[in-house]
């Protein structure tokens, strides 16, 4: 309930009627690496050619489809990846409808040259709670895909990430907090985790801590001094859902 107020007042005092794209507010506060933003995997988006189907902006005939099929009897929606060949194959979505628009991009998420693919679902809330998005991955496997879907805020290009050590994807999964803090008040807070594709499923990089931003009126993306180690676990674990694990 405490979680939720806040985030009701955050709404209220950041000014929520300005109009923005869906993924723009968690971009302003994404974290930094040494004072820079972090290495972008490069991506295509993909465009909406007709209804419900997303196709390359310049090799729609060569390169694999995406659609999005909502049965009017079904709680959920029908992802479908269609290879040039004729190939198909499906996965599952939510199904609720948002005021922002699905995103399709592709890219070679683990490095096998065969392009992989990450759908966002945008949420259907109202403020802050409409960053809650679904991102569901295809990821290739030989001549066939590996699907997987993420629970995040905000999901985007800016959540697709590189390190610049081993030259590997990293998905960037945030969520938001409140905590009590040590100045004794209660702040806002953006919390970026690190994960990895392992070749089966999404794992936390144990190599990169949580990097937690405040949420101000402006875009930040300063790690927060407000918040010891004792009190960042207080706030995560008062509100865990992402904490077992972020794929359904």
């Amino acid at each position: 309930m405490k979680h939720a107020l806040c985030m009701f007042l955050s709404v209220i005092l950041h000014g929520e009627a300005l109009a923005e794209a869906f993924g723009d507010r968690v971009a302003d506060y994404a974290p930094y690496l040494n004072g820079q933003p972090w290495p972008k995997l490069p991506v295509v988006t993909y465009n909406e050619s007709k209804s419900n189907i997303w196709a390359h902006p310049t090799s729609g005939q060569s390169s694999p489809t995406i659609r999005i099929d909502q049965d009017s009897e079904a709680d959920f929606s029908t992802i479908i990846l269609r290879c040039s060949n004729g190939r198909v194959f499906k996965t599952y979505c939510d199904s609720a409808p948002s005021p922002f628009s699905v995103e399709v991009y592709s890219g070679d998420f683990n490095n096998d040259g065969v392009p992989d693919f990450m759908l966002v679902k945008p949420g259907s809330g109202c403020g802050l709670a409409a960053e809650y998005s679904t991102g569901v991955f295809a990821f290739s496997e030989g001549d066939t895909y590996r699907f997987t879907r993420v629970r995040a805020m905000g999901l985007g290009v800016h959540s697709l990430a590189i390190d610049p050590q081993t030259r590997s994807f990293r998905l960037i999964q945030s969520s938001f907090r409140t905590a009590m803090s040590s100045d004794n008040r209660y702040h806002s807070f953006w919390v970026h985790r690190f994960f990895e594709w392992n070749g089966v499923g999404f794992c936390s990089d144990s190599k990169l801590s949580p990097i937690w931003i405040q949420y101000l009126n402006r875009p930040n993306h300063e790690p927060t001094k407000l918040l010891t180690p004792k009190l960042k676990a207080e706030a995560w674990t008062e509100n865990s859902d992402f904490e077992s694990s972020i794929e359904w």
